[in-house]
């Protein structure tokens, strides 16, 4: 075979691989609610100016919170799942899992603390309304994403 046979199957290749990403792109269905839980906890308890900006000032301390815990628990599994070519000792495995746990679980704290301060933004005619968003929590964060298959 030689090089321009090569180079044009090699060019038709990639420009099937390319029209196939541009068509999964364009299938893809929109994010339902594509500002997330922000924007319907803000209608559902129906902040006014000055709720909404302490909220969005909390919003963001809360995502920097999460962000970096979800980057240490990538870090560490990274740790751990790098040890699979190679013999690990029970106790490193067993550290590095446990260490996985404990950041989940302070992103797990990170979460309930975030929803109290919420609530103590609530002013008192509010509270009910925040009662009725306890019952939905579950749906908004409980629910586990989907992944896309491979």
């Amino acid at each position: 075979m030689n090089k321009l046979k090569l180079l044009s199957i090699v060019a038709i290749g990639l420009l099937v691989v390319n029209l196939m990403l541009v068509a999964a792109l364009l299938m893809r269905k929109p994010h339902p609610n594509p500002e997330g839980p922000k924007k319907l906890i803000i209608e559902k308890l129906h902040f006014d100016e000055q709720q909404i900006k302490a909220y969005d000032t909390m919003v963001e301390g809360h995502r920097a919170e999460i962000k970096k815990s979800d980057e240490h628990i990538f870090k560490l599994k990274n740790a751990l799942y790098s040890h699979l070519n190679e013999a690990i000792d029970q106790q490193t495995k067993d550290s590095l899992i446990a260490a996985i746990a404990g950041v989940q679980t302070t992103i797990e704290q990170t979460h309930y603390k975030h929803f109290e301060d919420i609530k103590k933004l609530c002013k008192a005619d509010q509270q009910k309304d925040f009662e009725k968003l306890t019952q939905e929590i579950a749906s908004l964060f409980g629910r586990p994403r989907q992944r896309e298959r491979k």
